[in-house]
Order: C-alpha cells, then sequence, then structure tokens
C-alpha cells in the first residue's frame, strides 16, 4: 500500500501548480477528479484545506499547516529510501516493470538483455497484462514500479516520464500487394476485408470511431492482437495496428508494416510512473533507457532500408 495516498499527492501537486487544471495535467487525471480527492481529504479532517478563486486557489491555514506535515513526512520517505538502500546490498535492487502483452516478443526481450546488462545491480520482475488498465491499478497500488503501456487512461493518477510515438499503418501480409509501400490513404483500403480488435482495445475503439463506414469490417471482433496477426498472416484479411503492435514481425519477415499517409489514428506508448516525487533514480533511468531503444527501433523499423532481423 502506497505511504502516501492519492489525496494527499493531490494537495501537494494543487499546492505547487496553484491550480487544481494544471496539477490534473501533470498527474494525468481529470479536474474533478483530483477536485474530488481533495474534498474527500477535507471532509476526512474535518477542515476546508484550499480557497477556490476565479483564477486559481490558495492554501487555508489549515491546508497549509496540512501541506507542511504532508511535505515533512514525504522527505522522511525519502530519508527511508536511501537508508533502505544502504542497508541492502546492491545486487538486491528491485525494480518491477508492468508491459502489455503486445509488446512480448523478441524485440523487448533483447531491450531487457541490455538494460539487465547497463544494470546488474537491478534485478528486474515484470509483469504481464493484456490491458493497460490492469496494470495502472497495480501502479496506483505501488506494486509496480513502472508501466509501460499504449495511451494510459487519465483517470489513473501516474506521471509520465517519456513517450514514444506509435504510427500507425496497415499490416498485411509479405506477398499482399501493399507489401512493397511506402505509405497508404484510406481509399485505397476500402476494398480490402478489414479485422479490427474489439472495443476494450484501445486501438480498437479508435479505428470503430474515427475510420469511414466505407471500410469493409470484417464481422468478427477479439482482444487478441495475436490472433489478429496470425488472421492476417493466412491472407484472411488486413488489419490497422501501430508499428510496436508488430514490430516483431517486422523484425521476422513475416508480416508487413505500411504506413498511414491519413493522421486519423495515433498511439504512443508511455513510460508510467505513480509519483514524479518519489520516483526512484534506478527507475528513472530504466525508463530513459528503454524509451531511447524503442525510439531508435522504430526509427530503424520506419526506414525505408530496414531488412528483417
Amino acid at each position: 500500500m502506497p505511504l502516501i495516498t492519492t489525496a494527499a499527492r493531490c494537495l501537494m501537486e494543487v499546492a505547487e501548480a496553484g491550480s487544481i487544471r494544471r496539477a490534473a495535467e501533470l498527474m494525468n487525471l481529470s479536474a474533478s477528479a483530483v477536485n474530488r480527492q481533495i474534498l474527500n481529504l477535507e471532509e476526512e479532517l474535518g477542515a476546508r484545506l484550499l480557497e477556490r478563486l476565479p483564477r486559481g486557489v490558495a492554501l487555508t491555514p489549515a491546508g497549509t499547516l496540512v501541506l507542511s506535515r504532508l511535505t515533512g513526512f514525504r522527505n522522511e520517505i525519502d530519508r527511508l529510501h536511501r537508508d533502505l538502500n544502504q542497508l541492502v546490498a546492491p545486487q538486491q535492487i528491485s525494480v518491477t516493470i508492468g508491459i502489455m502483452d503486445c509488446l512480448v516478443g523478441d524485440a523487448f526481450t533483447q531491450f531487457l538483455r541490455q538494460i539487465a546488462e547497463r544494470f546488474p545491480e537491478v534485478t528486474l520482475h515484470i509483469e504481464v497484462a493484456f490491458l493497460a488498465s490492469d496494470l495502472l491499478t497495480r501502479l496506483e497500488d505501488g506494486e509496480i514500479d513502472l508501466v509501460v503501456a499504449f495511451d494510459p487512461s487519465e483517470q489513473y493518477g501516474f506521471w509520465v516520464i517519456g513517450a514514444v510515438q506509435a504510427p500507425v499503418g496497415v499490416i498485411v501480409p509479405p506477398g499482399h500487394p501493399f507489401a512493397g509501400r511506402t505509405g497508404i490513404d484510406l481509399k485505397d483500403c476500402y476494398a480490402e476485408r478489414l479485422f479490427v480488435p474489439d472495443r476494450s482495445m484501445i486501438l480498437g475503439r479508435l479505428v470503430q470511431t474515427a475510420l469511414p463506414d466505407r471500410l469493409r469490417f470484417v464481422p468478427f471482433r477479439t482482444n487478441s492482437m495475436r490472433l489478429i496477426r496470425e488472421t492476417v498472416r493466412q491472407n484472411a484479411g488486413i488489419t490497422f495496428m501501430n508499428i510496436i503492435d508488430v514490430w516483431n514481425d517486422i523484425r521476422t519477415g513475416t508480416l508487413a508494416f505500411v504506413p498511414l499517409r491519413d493522421p486519423v489514428l495515433s498511439t504512443r506508448l508511455s513510460f508510467c510512473v505513480r509519483d514524479r516525487h518519489g520516483v526512484r533514480k534506478e527507475v528513472r533511468t530504466i525508463a530513459r533507457s528503454m524509451q531511447t531503444m524503442v525510439e531508435d527501433e522504430v526509427t530503424r523499423l520506419l526506414s525505408p532500408r530496414a531488412t528483417p532481423a
């Protein structure tokens, strides 16, 4: 269980930012969610903590007192972490990373091996889930240090250390007429049978909401990107996915990725931690390293000269 609650973090962020809206942006929450957390805290403590002004907010005397105690508590937690790190041998430092199932494969395995070589004093624990929401819930509960997920929902309180744009394109078998193209328009896909994920998947919601009705959607839905990729490999139709969803297939040459020229779909892979103030340096450094590796691989795969690994 986290030592500092979400409500306490909201108050500290609002006090630092000077407004609920700005604090909400920093925490990746809606302004109403941040306001609700502070209202709950005020009710629990029996005192009004914020003065809501036409432009921003100001701490009440009670709010100033609570903030002072919370800041002192956070500093004590930081000292506690430092003291514990001195007691624990370097090789026993542990970092738990939550990743989405679609990332599992050769490319990400290579990244993790490189991370392990770069940080021999860190023991990595990898948790895999189909849905980003499952990972973000565990991040909020303090069970995971770093979550790597596509377009995480703002209903969870977290801080995005970094993100990588993941272009969306048409996925086809290597022998398909589209396979040799460097780009494609949506109108070129109107005659094709299109497989899409169900709406529990982020890309499934994007595709079914944003794309025109003239596309021939196959009456088949699944929450398994792996199943859709296998269906496309058998030349039963095409699909839309971002380049990271299929980078293992691109590397082995079993599927081809053709970037969409239409800017109607956009996804990004985010690296998320629970609290920007309390993130450990090992977690921050690993997240930055992983982000760079992903960016380099996406750039390589988008290069016209890229060949299967």
